[in-house]
Order: structure tokens, then C-alpha cells, then sequence
């Protein structure tokens, strides 16, 4: 079974299992600490609001973009750009909190012991400030919190690519 269909079945899996299926098979030996941490563990959840988040690009020197757009132009994400991550729409009322999972995804996040995933609280308000620094195939998650649980989440996937050696959201 190729990689895709593999990825596949564990999507399909996750569905009907919860998270204790990895989103991701991995065929070699794990030589990289397991970091990921999962909201549904640290607070109940009662997606009952939405929220929206999307992620400013920028780099010295180019216009900045917002990951999004860039998906939908099937533009490359490559490395040493600054990435800011920001709720864009919330229908959830003030006050409440939001949290943030960065997950590094990938033989070179493997490789650096760089995997992450933990649940993390804002660089700013409402805003989670990274940074592209190896390739791979990575995931932001944004949960709203109010009066301890989890009323509304968002994600975006954070496609890296380099032609050179190395690139990731760190």
C-alpha cells in the first residue's frame, strides 16, 4: 500500500477510533520523542462557535501573503519565513482563551527530535507567531476555551517545501 493510501486508512480509522490513531502511518522505528498532545485530554469538548484562523507570510525583502490564498494558488511554502497565526473570526463571545497545537510532521521533524504537537497558549492575543525551518507536511490547530472547554477549533495545514536541504514551523 502506497503512502497516501496508508495516510487514508488512518484518517478513516481516526474517524471512527478518536486520536489514539495516529493520522500518519510510519513504517520505520520511532527514534524521535512522541510530543503530540490532544485537547480532547486536557479540557471537554462542545464545538457549539466557530472560528477561522489563517497565517501571514513574510520574509525580508517579498510582499507578504496569507497561507490560504497561497493554498488555493498552490504556491510553495519554503523556508525562513516568519508565520503568523491569527483568529481571523470568532463567533465565540469575550472573554475566553485560545490555544494553539503546532505539530511538526515528516522524516526531517523525525529526524531533528522536532515532532512538538503540544497543546500551547498564544504568542499574542488571539496570534501564534512561528517560523519555517525544514520541510515537511505540518498542522496548525487553534481551540477556543471558554469556561474550560473547547467551543470552537480551526486548523491549516502548513505544506513546507525546499529545494535545498532543510525547512518546518518552528
Amino acid at each position: 500500500m502506497c503512502d497516501e493510501g496508508k495516510a487514508s486508512a488512518n484518517k478513516k480509522w481516526r474517524e471512527v477510533f478518536g486520536t489514539s490513531v495516529p493520522l500518519k502511518a510510519s513504517e520505520s522505528a520511532r527514534s524521535f520523542d512522541d510530543t503530540e498532545q490532544f485537547i480532547e485530554a486536557q479540557y471537554p469538548v462542545d464545538i457549539v462557535h466557530s472560528v477561522t484562523i489563517d497565517c501571514k507570510v513574510t520574509q525580508a525583502g517579498w510582499r507578504p501573503s496569507f497561507l490560504r490564498q497561497m493554498l488555493r494558488n498552490h504556491d510553495v511554502l519554503r523556508a525562513n519565513k516568519a508565520l503568523r497565526f491569527e483568529v481571523t473570526s470568532c463567533t465565540v463571545a469575550h472573554p475566553y482563551e485560545v490555544k494553539w497545537k503546532v505539530l511538526n510532521r515528516g522524516p526531517e521533524a523525525e529526524r531533528r527530535n522536532s515532532v512538538r504537537g503540544q497543546i500551547i497558549g498564544s504568542s499574542e492575543p488571539n496570534v501564534r507567531k512561528e517560523r519555517t525551518t525544514f520541510r515537511g507536511e505540518h498542522v496548525v490547530e487553534c481551540f477556543v476555551v471558554k469556561d474550560g472547554v473547547v467551543v470552537a477549533r480551526d486548523r491549516i495545514d502548513v505544506p513546507i517545501c525546499n529545494t535545498s536541504a532543510t525547512t518546518s514551523v518552528y
